[in-house]
């Protein structure tokens, strides 16, 4: 039958040992400082993780960190069109997928810069479209209407069927819009072009489009 006072003293023996290691001196670091064995630890508190950046500005908190995905950016690729060389039109110098900023005569510039031009241009879309949209909405219908938003420019989207309707929470009548903003003034007329009824077509069916992420 085991002792008992053997098995008190026992315990003790190794409470007695514990104790003694935590209080033996810490090992020197490189500099010469005594470093304490749990400091990696410290602090424990939420202090321990970087704070998060403030979220964009948002009418509605859910889509204050949706960004245009790789399908609507290739929805602005194909519509616009990909031109290493800058070219004038409507009475601005273009370059890369429509970008106007720093585009001057005789630019060129890769297709890395087109790229990295585009997904600077199109933040001012996003940030329409967030600041506009009232509902919350998916990553496949945020990007289509960033597309449109780039496409027509914030203020003219503001004004749209399809932000009034999604808005409303009619998002079948949302989708249908886009089939209706195929048109642009040319030579003071107002003409339907095949270009935008192919791009108003691609960004309808990528707005119908579940997304991957639910």
């Amino acid at each position: 039958m085991t002792n008992p006072p053997l098995i008190v003293v026992s315990v003790l023996a190794l409470a007695l040992s514990a104790l003694s290691l935590s209080r033996a001196p810490a090992p020197a670091g490189v500099d010469g400082v005594r470093i304490s064995n749990f400091e990696a630890l410290l602090p424990l508190g939420p202090e321990r993780f970087p704070a998060l950046p403030p979220a964009p500005d948002s009418r509605h908190g859910a889509n204050a960190w949706l960004a245009i995905n790789e399908r609507g950016l290739n929805v602005i690729r194909k519509s616009e069109g990909l031109r290493l060389k800058s070219y004038y039109l409507a009475g601005q110098w273009l370059i890369g997928y429509g970008h106007a900023g720093s585009a001057r005569q005789g630019m060129t510039i890769s297709a890395e810069e087109a790229d990295d031009l585009l997904e600077r241009d199109v933040k001012d879309a996003e940030e329409a479209v967030r600041r506009l949209v009232a509902i919350p909405i998916n990553e496949n219908e945020f990007s289509a209407l960033v597309s449109l938003a780039y496409n027509m420019g914030p203020s003219a989207f503001a004004r749209t069927e399809v932000l009034r309707r999604l808005n409303a929470g009619d998002r079948k009548g949302a989708a249908d819009a886009f089939r209706h903003i195929i048109a642009a003034d040319i030579d003071g007329e107002r003409t339907v072009l095949k270009a935008l009824k192919r791009r108003r077509a691609a960004e309808r069916a990528l707005f119908l489009s579940p997304p991957l992420r639910a």
